[in-house]
């Protein structure tokens, strides 16, 4: 019968390979003085043979092969051979005794552990030494072949004997791998089994100082430590696998500026409908109970909070809410202006006060209001209370629109009980043409307007084109989708990524003076930034395939019977910085002279 399985000691079934042990008995030979291979290559292929005929119908172990390699070797007249080989599995034998490799206890398939970098003696695990686990891991890694994954397993196995020690880390073990295939120059395939990570010293200076890097975290704590620690490995994975590597240079050099380089698994901003929240109530994959519609405001503000605080966990940047004056009307159309206020600040001040986003800083929402009701919101049904129509177009409801939003502005211009202005949720106060025709509509831009000169609180969106929404500060969309408009459930969008181009750094490139250089230069940074965006945007589809993905909430079909997020309509921005300090370099003068 011929061989073709053997038994390894872990259990582990693998195909038989001769020449290894044509290998082993040539290793052996050279230790006193062999030099002919062939001659291992014969005394192999005897071992072969008596291996099939004693080992008929039954798989022999590894025990089994090397005791047979000893009597074919002793009988064959190769003695110092056979105690070279005799001497080598004692050795051997000795070393899994006694070397011990501590690792953290990680099960197959579950990622759990794999963030439980803790080197606790209660969350340690010892193995046997076994050489094959580095050799594998380089093949898979690596991508070495399995010839020089042997090679190297063998290389950094001596070391670690000669070491005399009995007990080593994984660590320890990655860094002599590390080093041996930086000697054989891989650097390439070093590259791709590196670890990613912090000094301790770094953790230590982020644990006991503020993180400066983002002024949105009021105060050092400790799920801020945490956020710098997780941005600092994910942009180092961002740079290496995400992106090529003329991106990751153009970024590193300032060239160009890939913002959010932290969160290299989400995509940046958006812009959300509160009548999705209206009609089809609240279920997300990462609450354990649903909601129905909403059939009260106080309701739906609870409900609008926490979609809110669920979606930050996918987006790096700004959420927005389009028309929320006028998707609130039907809701608080019978209140009072005392109650309508009340409404306001509830609104306002929970929107201010969710700070527990990344890092415990507040969510960075933008809360865009109308002047009046836009002509294509005029004849769409509106939604009332328990995601019921109400019969009526948001025609009807103008003037519960701009009562909400005359409580809005207030509660923006009075500020919190100390008086101090709301940095978020931000007031997106849209202007179109109809706002300077109507009186009421003028009133509250006028109203708009002192608020801005008291507490600069208001932005000011010109809606030039027809339809237009806003999210974050460099971020404004047009919909031409006719189904959108139609259907304002589905009224959503997404900046998918945000990457900016130093004007600066390609006037310095280009020289003083040379403005066909400068144009270049632009233009290589701009090319930057469409392939950068490419990379990611290949790279978030997969995270967006399926259940097990970290992005499947809004890559799944959402209740609406769209993708929430499609990739193919999403805005990616590219925008420039420093256009001043171009022109001064370029021309000798700035913007204002």
């Amino acid at each position: 019968m011929t061989i073709e399985t053997i038994q390894k000691r872990d259990g582990r079934m693998v195909a038989f390979d001769e020449s290894k042990i044509a290998d082993a008995i040539f290793k052996a030979a050279k230790a006193v003085g062999g030099a002919d291979r062939s001659i291992a290559a014969e005394l192999a292929s005897v071992v072969t043979h008596f291996l099939q005929k004693r080992f008929d119908n039954i798989i022999p172990g590894i025990e089994d092969i090397q005791d047979l390699v000893e009597e074919i070797l002793i009988k064959n007249g190769h003695a110092k051979t056979a105690k070279a080989y005799i001497l080598y599995r004692e050795d051997r034998a000795k070393v899994r005794k006694s070397l011990s490799v501590r690792k953290q206890v990680t099960k197959s398939g579950d990622t759990t552990d794999v963030a439980l970098m803790v080197d606790l003696v209660s969350k340690d695990e010892s193995f046997p030494w076994d050489k094959r686990k580095i050799a594998m891991a380089l093949e898979k890694e690596a991508e070495l072949s399995e010839v020089v994954a042997r090679e190297v397993a063998s290389v950094v196995e001596g070391r670690i004997f000669a070491s005399g020690l009995n007990r080593i880390t994984t660590s320890l073990i990655r860094e002599l791998v590390d080093n041996e295939l930086f000697e054989r120059g891989y650097n390439a395939k070093l590259e791709k089994q590196t670890s990613i990570g912090m000094p301790k010293f770094d953790i230590e200076q982020l644990i006991y100082s503020k993180v400066k890097e983002n002024s949105n975290i009021a105060t050092n704590n400790p799920e801020a430590i945490n956020l710098a620690v997780a941005e600092n490995t994910m942009k180092q994975y961002a740079l290496q696998e995400v992106f090529s590597k003329d991106v990751a240079e153009a970024h590193t050099s300032g060239m160009v500026h890939i913002h959010d380089l932290g969160y290299p698994t989400r995509v940046y901003c958006s812009s959300h409908s509160l009548e999705y929240l209206k009609k089809y109530g609240l279920e997300l994959e990462n609450l354990d109970t649903s909601s129905g519609p909403a059939k009260h405001a106080r309701t739906l503000t609870g409900h609008l909070n926490t979609f809110l605080a669920s979606m930050q966990a996918y987006y790096a940047g700004a959420l927005g809410i389009g028309y929320i004056n006028i998707m609130y009307a039907p809701y608080v159309e019978h209140m009072c202006y005392d109650e309508m206020k009340q409404e306001a600040q509830h609104l306002i001040f929970s929107g201010s006060q969710s700070a527990f986003s990344r890092g415990g800083q507040t969510l960075f929402l933008d809360f865009n209001i109308h002047t009046g009701i836009p002509n294509y919101l005029k004849k769409i049904q509106a939604i009332g209370p328990g995601g019921k129509p109400t019969g009526r177009p948001y025609g009807e409801y103008e003037l519960a629109s701009q009562r909400f939003t005359k409580a809005m502005l207030d509660v923006w211009r009075e500020g919190d009980c100390h008086g101090h202005v709301f940095a978020f949720p931000k007031c997106d106060l849209h202007i179109s043409h109809d706002t300077y025709k109507d009186p009421k509509q003028y009133e509250l831009l006028e109203y708009a307007a002192q608020i801005a000169s008291e507490n600069g609180v208001p932005y000011f969106v010109f809606d030039r084109d027809e339809i237009t929404l806003s999210a974050c500060c460099r971020l404004r969309t047009t919909i031409s989708d006719n189904y959108m408009i139609d259907h304002p459930e589905s009224m959503r969008f997404c900046g998918f990524q945000n990457i900016t181009v130093s004007l600066p750094q390609a006037a310095y490139r280009a020289g003083r003076g040379n403005l066909d250089n400068l144009y270049k230069e632009i233009d290589k940074g701009i090319d930057i930034a469409v392939k950068a965006h490419l990379q990611k945007k290949k790279f978030i589809t997969r995270l967006m395939s399926g259940p097990e993905m970290p992005l499947w909430e809004i890559g799944k079909t959402a209740k609406d019977g769209r993708p929430y997020v499609d990739l193919e309509a999403a805005t990616y921005i590219v925008g420039i910085i420093g256009l001043n300090e171009c022109l001064q370099y370029m021309i000798g003068k700035e913007l204002h002279e």
